[in-house]
This record gives C-alpha cells, structure tokens and sequence, in this order.
C-alpha cells in the first residue's frame, strides 16, 4: 500500500460492493409492485443520481396513508434478494483487502444499509472473513454525515478517530467522517459522478479501480505514520 492505514473503516455498498445500481433501481421495482405512474420526464441518470432515501420520501407523497418507513422497509427488503443472488464485489476488493490484512490493518464495515443483509453478500463473496464486525446506522444510532457515528464506530474498533482511514463512495459520509476527523479514501462510483468535483475536494485519497494504486491527494496523507 502507498500509505499507512492500521485501522480502515468501508462503506460497503458502492465501496467493496457494485449495489447502488439495485438500490437506485429499488424506487422503480417500488412504482412497478405498487401499479403506480413511472414519471415520464424521469431518466436514468435521474435515477442513478438520487438516493433510494429521497426516492422513498418521495413516493410517500402519492401513497396516501404509507409513511416514509415502510416505504425504505420494503425497498430494503428487495434488496435483501439482490444481496443474496445478485449483487458482486468490486474489482480487486478481495486483492486489496488481504493486502491490508497482511500489513496488520483492522477492518470494519460500517454502512447506511441494514448489516445482516449486507453480511449476507460479504458471507457469499468470500470476503468477510477480513471484518472485525459490520454495522450500520440502525446499530449506531445516527447517519452518516454525523460525525459522531465516524466516532462511535472507531471506538468499537479501538482506534482515535485521527489515526482512521474511511472508504468511501457517498460525498455526504466523507464529510461526517472528515469532519469527524479521520481521512477519507475516496471510491469511484458511477451513481456519485455529479458529485465527483466535489469528493476530490475533500478526499485524502481516491481509489478509481482497486487493481490500480490509490491516487493520492494530499501530501499528509502518504507521508502520515499513525
């Protein structure tokens, strides 16, 4: 590895995993199960470039009496079939994750979607076994552009948040992390592409493919030896 980095924290979804296509297409499988109307001025690009979350919220507005939570409940719950069957790692994550192990790093997941069914997708590609846990913003308590949740799970990993690296693919959880004091190692992901100006403001690093060396993008960040 081109830095240090003895304790790592990963978003899982977008950043070990190519799911955000399903979750983006989780608000259509919703319109489609429901017999509701498919905007007709709606493109993919709009799709892929809005949360599943904001999708939710959205449809609540057309389905009187249906709140928000059962809403994200049951895209959730499509999901977990696409996390069973469907859903595959990255390219190179395997490869980058044994390298981090060997050099003695501790590994986390920690991810806005709910853990048992991203574990089920970790479980099923192998890749597991190289976690100390996995958790999500249900267990923490809070989301991912608070700092804190950053705080709390590197204390569950034993670490100061300063001597921290976060993987991550959504510009919102690299600011909580960044503001939580940790670095940020950036993951390429098509869905994140309007935001990409923005993610290499604030990125330590930038990670495009696992199989290439990170592109380093701030001098602290190679150089650092916590």
């Amino acid at each position: 590895m081109p830095f240090n980095c003895k304790y790592a924290i990963f978003d899982n979804d977008g950043t070990l995993m190519e799911s955000m296509y399903y979750w983006r297409l989780g608000a259509l499988e919703y319109i489609i199960a429901h017999r509701l109307p498919i905007p007709g001025e709606m493109t993919l690009e709009d799709m892929f470039s809005r949360s599943s979350r904001a999708f939710s919220a959205e449809l609540t507005r057309f389905l009187p009496g249906v709140t928000y939570e059962e809403v994200v409940r049951e895209m959730e719950e499509r999901m977990g079939r696409h996390y069973r069957y469907d859903v595959v790692e990255k390219p190179g994550v395997g490869e980058f994750l044994a390298a981090l192990k060997a050099e003695g790093a501790h590994l986390c997941v920690a991810t806005a979607a709910p853990r048992e069914l991203c574990r089920v997708a970790l479980e099923r590609l192998g890749i597991a076994r190289y976690f100390d846990f996995v958790t999500d913003s249900y267990e923490v308590g809070m989301r991912k552009d608070d700092p804190q949740y950053f705080r709390t799970v590197a204390a569950r990993l034993g670490a100061a948040p300063e001597a921290c690296w976060v993987f991550e693919d959504a510009l919102y959880a690299m600011q909580g992390a960044k503001a939580a004091g940790m670095r940020v190692c950036a993951i390429e992901e098509y869905t994140a592409k309007h935001q990409r100006e923005e993610i290499l403001a604030i990125a330590d690093a930038y990670i495009s493919d696992y199989r290439q060396p990170p592109r380093m993008l701030r001098a602290q960040a190679e150089c650092s030896d916590i």
